[in-house]
């Protein structure tokens, strides 16, 4: 109703009106329509014509465009005519099982000598078609005559349509010209129908033959009879000479008299029809019985599997992998086309070289590609050609996905879907489209306020049985160990039972209705979401996302069990000062003009967090005192220890029985949508306080892919980066412990992808934000040294100045450890001098920021690392005192959660240790106990890193089938994510089960070479020298078993390249070993003057690494005995020039055989019964210690 006040009237405006405005001029005296009126007319394409582009008045874009013709100007039978056609570089994905129902179908009718007709139905979009075009490929393959025919909704309105165009078809005669109609059809009825019978088809076929007499006589049912007893003559004869089958899609618009007809036809005339269906219909009487007749098979066609999916977008992209943002098709052919052609059209895609070789980047914008190739793994390629160009395909930083607009075509097909379904649920769907992929019921019942509970809940199912809307379940992806159902919204049970009495909290819904355990919902019907959203008003969508974001934000923290608190540790309390006298606190440090959101954040974000107890030097509470007295002196009573604690832990505060952590839950339900609804309606400042929160959070889950996109959007928000500090300036605000916090995650991301170079270059730029500069020269590190050692110890004792500062010192002190952490492990993969001293610093840099900190769980993590680091460098004295430290720190851990994970960190460094050292039973016993408080924490790195440790001191003992349920339980958890450097740990775990496994067998050869052909240029594995070796070194070993030289020389070359490289941890150790063994082999067993590539090894240089050895790898003397063997076996048969080549046995039938076989370890061989399972040990077995330093001394001499 548009108007001057006086005079109203009712018109229509809009985009349309305007569009049909300038169509009229622009094509005068037709009746033309846009595209979106041609697809939906549901009309045959025959009653359009496309009209040519013109220029339109302000109308940028108008699409394609059509003159209607009319109904009097089409034919009155139809054209052959499928909807696809087959695609010979595209194969049909995933419809083995369909394709088998029409082979079979054809045996049937070969052998009963009936008719059979395939029905095929499915969904819009899942690929009848594309099947169809398959089957017409393999019939006319197979010598069968093949008559195609798609129908339209209006086919279904003319009586016998369907069998008068495929006769038509029969007859040849829908291509022939109209005056040549009559002609070719008596040709082809000549000798198969009598010619006083021909007019009989003067009506079907519009043709003119002249009346014949008995004809004349026929009234119309006997016409009808006639007309069908001849096309069963003339198909019986057409079938004696070559077999039919009939193609007919789109079946749910065929006639009632067809389905009658060829129900009749298929019982006495061998031929074969397929069909397709498109659910949903509803079927006329004759094709229900159809259905139901004996030579009626109905196949439902199910979506496509994820991985043939994935194929299939690459192969209409052309690359070899997509990012993970865009497998979102939920299995259908159609919509992964069509949206990959849209995405191509939008040119929001960046396309990479994928056989350029892996390259160190300097800078965080360039890293897209080597992120993508990380993931790789887990999709399967395309089959390419050899010397084609091989791509992989990402998102551009500044698109946001999820305001993408649907393709035309799409967006119609889920607004017809929208539009079936009721005021109520249309509402309901909606609302549930603003929230996200993932629906909770409370948030629902939020953005519906006016509903009330069964309302609510009867919609709810109304929506759940018509299969729009799904209750969320585990999907098959996720890992198979057992992970507990989470209530959801329960995941911050503590803070909302904190905030119960404020009124304008969302409360739990008290359900009278029964409803599933997880409420939580998730769409069903592919891109119903998308289509939803896009039809709110732009004011009414950014208003829901508000209100999403304001009950999402109290929700934005860690998990219950994990008591709560930021994953940037103190976030909140570094961007903001602390409570005023009000009791008001403001969100940032800075402020905020007019932001809506941030006003509601300013009076909610104050959540309880176990972090606001942790003080700079106070006294400890009466139960830390009591518990402080308990002091472990050795690696049993610290076992004891924690064995005691738990035990005596009650069943409601049992750390590892209750509340399991739901911090993925909350990611996945909070974080990242809330990072979606701050983009939405332009608060971007709070959007980038959840990307950094979402990007730790995926860090601590070891989802390192996930965690490099939320800060790639981080840095989109943050704009374009310049090459001069001081010309910089962020498009967002944001204060210096962000960008610090941003940095030391970016140094993460990079650190885990094995970019060290830019790795380090953020860690610093992190640290100097952070007001905690790290050296750069070697003359700084003697300086900075110093005054660690000295200067540091005297500052702890000094008191803070601030005291209200305490919360924001915290949050610094936290990321400087984090940090500096990075640094020493990123310096400790170089094997030079002066990393070395850097990696030295870092550590003791760690220690003391840890010890300012004053938290004990980060005083025993520091310790840890340095002992760790100390292992590696061959310190064996500091390495064992700091290993003590920890022991002694330990005791002083509040028992949570976090002191929790602490303790898993130091059994797991005391089980190396014990490996190291040769007491392996002890190893073994302390690694299942790390393992599972790994397994209820959910930390699989370090998981993986504690399954590591204990396949090889079950290796070391030869307890094989030990191995092998270690290799499970690692296969389980590694391959659902993307850790390539875990992979290849895995790896070759499997290779030294190969070579001495006693026939065992966890992952064959050629598995395991072919992940390693892939992956050994990636920077991941590049950087990673020690695993390298012993793969390297165990890929040789078994080329040489096969006595395949030239491979192995392959190998080994590489192995000699990587040797100088190592350190002396258990990685290094174990791939010196093997590269040790390989030298024996080829002075034993290799023939002379096959080296190609490099030169052989003699007597006198095999000694020497013999001797660089045991320098080098003095923390590791578990294997000492078995390289001393090798020595001797070398020095007894002395130089290869004077071995006999005349008795070559096999190349493994040597003497370091003998010792593995036969060979013992310092250690007792107590019996130990057990496997992943275990619960936990209640007091540790007595092993020898009082011994160790004799064994240890005597192994190295």
């Amino acid at each position: 109703m548009v108007g001057a006040v006086a005079r109203h009237e009712y018109t229509v405006i809009g985009p349309k009106v305007s569009l049909v405005a300038r169509m009229i001029t622009a094509y005068p005296g037709l009746v033309s329509c846009d595209e979106v009126t041609y697809l939906r007319s549901m009309l045959p394409a025959y009653n359009f014509k496309k009209l040519p582009e013109k220029m339109m008045k302000n109308i940028s874009n108008p699409g394609k465009m059509y003159e209607y013709l009319g109904h009097r100007r089409c034919i009155m039978f139809g054209k052959r005519h499928l909807a696809r056609e087959r695609n010979k570089n595209h194969l049909l994905l995933d419809r083995e099982k369909e394709l088998e129902a029409f082979q079979m179908a054809q045996q049937r009718c070969l052998h009963q000598k009936k008719g059979q007709a395939v029905l095929y139905e499915g969904g819009k979009g899942y690929g009848k078609s594309q099947l169809l075009a398959e089957i017409n490929f393999l019939a006319q393959k197979e010598g069968y005559r093949v008559l195609p025919l798609k129908l339209k909704e209006a086919d279904s309105t003319q009586c016998f349509y369907a069998v008068q165009t495929l006769m038509a078809i029969f007859f040849e005669i829908d291509t022939c010209p109209a005056y040549n109609r009559q002609e070719c059809l008596r040709k082809q009825l000549q000798g198969m129908v009598q010619e006083p019978l021909h007019c009989l088809f003067n009506d079907l076929f519009f043709v003119k033959f002249p009346l014949s007499f008995e004809v004349s006589h026929m009234d119309d049912l006997a016409r009808q009879k006639k007309v069908k007893a001849c096309f069963f003559q003339v198909l019986q004869k057409a079938v004696r000479e070559t077999p039919l089958i009939f193609l007919i899609d789109e079946a749910q618009y065929m006639d009632a008299a067809s389905w009658e007809f060829w129900g009749t036809l298929l019982s006495s005339v061998p031929i074969i029809m397929v069909m397709t269906l498109t659910l949903p219909f509803t079927l006329c009487g004759w094709a229900q019985h159809f259905l139901q007749s004996p030579q009626a098979i109905l196949v439902p066609i199910s979506k496509l599997a994820a991985t043939s999916l994935l194929r299939m977008a690459c192969w209409e992209l052309g690359v070899v992998s997509i990012p993970q943002e865009l497998q979102m098709c939920f299995g259908n052919p159609l919509y992964c086309e069509v949206l990959c052609q849209d995405l191509l059209s939008k040119d929001i895609l960046l396309f990479r070289d994928l056989q350029k070789e892996e390259e160190e980047n300097s800078k965080w914008e360039s890293l897209s590609a080597t992120a993508m190739k990380s993931t790789m793994y887990s999709i399967s390629p395309a089959t390419f050609e050899e010397d084609q160009e091989l791509y992989v395909c990402t998102v551009k930083d500044d698109v946001n996905l999820d305001t993408v607009l649907l393709p035309p075509l799409l967006k119609e097909i889920a607004v017809n879907q929208l539009d079936q379904l009721s005021p109520e649920e249309q509402l309901l769907v909606k609302c549930a489209a603003v929230i996200g992929h993932s629906i909770h019921v409370d948030l629902l019942q939020h953005l519906l306020p006016g509903w009330d509970e069964n309302k609510l809940l009867q919609v709810l199912r109304a929506l759940v049985d018509m299969h729009v809307l799904r209750w969320f379940t585990q999907s098959q992806e996720l890992p198979a160990e057992p992970i507990l159902e989470p209530s959801s919204i329960e995941i911050i049970k503590q803070t909302k039972e904190k905030e119960k009495s404020d009124p304008g909290f969302p409360l739990r819904l008290q359900k009278e209705l029964s409803l599933p355990q997880t409420e939580l919902l998730e769409f069903g019907v592919p891109l119903l979401r998308e289509a939803a959203w896009e039809l709110w008003p732009k004011a009414q969508q950014i208003a829901l996302h508000l209100e999403c974001a304001c009950f999402l934000q109290d929700l934005a923290c860690r998990c219950g069990s994990c008591h709560g608190g930021d994953f940037v540790s103190f976030h909140r309390f570094a961007i903001c000062p602390t409570k005023s006298s009000s009791g008001t606190s403001r969100f940032c440090s800075y402020k905020d003009t007019g932001s809506v959101l941030t006003q509601v954040i300013t009076e909610k974000l104050q959540l309880p967090s176990p972090q606001d107890s942790f003080q700079f030097q106070t006294k400890p509470s009466r139960s830390q005192e009591v518990f402080t007295s308990e002091h472990c002196r050795t690696e049993e009573e610290f076992l004891d220890q924690v064995n005691r604690k738990l035990a005596q832990g009650s069943p409601e505060k049992d750390v590892l029985t209750t509340k399991p952590c739901h911090c993925e839950e909350i990611l996945k339900l909070v974080l990242s949508p809330l990072t979606q609804h701050c983009l939405i309606i332009g608060e971007t400042t709070c959007a980038f306080y959840y990307l950094l929160e979402a990007a730790a959070a995926s860090l601590d889950l070891s989802d390192n892919y996930m965690a490099f996109f939320y800060l790639r959007k981080a840095s989109s928000l943050l704009g374009q980066h310049s090459a001069f500090s001081f010309l910089k300036k962020h498009k967002v605000k944001i204060c210096q412990f962000e960008e610090a916090a941003f940095c030391s995650l970016r140094s993460e991301v990079c650190f885990n992808m094995g970019q060290i170079t830019l790795a380090k270059k953020l860690a610093r730029q992190a640290l100097r934000l952070l007001k905690r500069n790290f050296p750069c020269t070697w003359f700084g590190v003697l300086f900075q040294t110093f005054l660690e050692k000295y200067w540091h110890s005297w500052s702890l004792n000094q008191p803070p100045n601030n005291p209200s500062e305490n919360k924001k010192k915290l949050a610094i002190l936290q990321q400087q450890v984090h940090c500096l952490s990075l640094l020493w492990q990123l310096y400790n993969l170089e094997a030079t001098a002066s990393s070395r001293r850097f990696a030295c610093l870092a550590t003791l840099m760690q220690k003391n920021s840890a010890e300012e900190f004053a938290n004990e769980a980060q005083v025993v993590s520091a310790y840890v690392a340095l002992s760790q680091f100390s292992q590696n460098m061959g310190d064996r004295e500091k390495w064992l005192h700091c290993e003590q430290m920890a022991i002694q720190k330990s005791s002083l851990c509040w028992f949570s959660r976090e002191g929790l994970l602490a303790t898993a960190q130091l059994m797991q460094a005391l089980a190396y240790t014990k490996l190291c050292l040769g007491h392996l039973d002890f190893s073994i016993k302390l690694g299942f106990q790390a393992h599972e408080i790994c397994r209820h924490l959910k930390k699989p790195a370090l998981e993986n890193l504690v399954l590591s440790v204990l396949f090889r001191s079950a290796f070391l003992k030869k307890k094989f089938d030990l191995c092998v349920h270690v290799l499970e339980s690692q296969w389980a958890l590694i391959s659902q994510g993307h850790d390539v450097l875990g992979l290849a740990c895995f790896y070759s775990a499997c290779l030294d089960l190969l070579l001495y496994g006693k026939g065992l067998l966890c992952r064959p050869f050629g598995e395991c070479l072919r992940f390693i052909q892939h992956y050994e240029h990636s920077c991941v594995l590049t950087s990673q020298s020690n695993v390298m070796l012993g793969v390297h070194s165990s890929l040789a070993m078994w080329f040489a078993q096969g006595s395949q030289w030239n491979l192995f020389e392959h190998h080994f070359s590489k192995a000699r390249q990587l040797v100088k490289r190592t350190n002396a941890s258990l990685f290094g150790s174990h791939g010196f070993v093997r590269f040790l063994e390989c030298h024996v082999l080829m002075l034993q067993k290799m023939p002379e003057g096959l080296f190609m590539r490099i030169p052989p090894e003699t007597h006198s240089h095999t000694l020497k690494y013999f001797k660089e050895f045991f320098s080098r790898c003095v923390t590791c003397p578990v294997y000492h005995q078995w390289v001393s063997e090798l020595k001797a076996s070398v020095m007894r048969y002395g130089k290869r020039e004077s071995m006999s080549m005349t008795n070559i046995i096999g190349p493994f039938d040597t003497c370091f055989t003998r010792i593995w076989i036969e060979g013992d370890f310092p250690e007792e061989d107590i019996s130990f019964e057990g496997n992943l399972g275990i619960q936990r040990f209640d007091r540790v077995a007595d092993v020898k210690e009082n011994k160790d330093e004799e064994e240890i001394q005597e192994c190295i001499c």
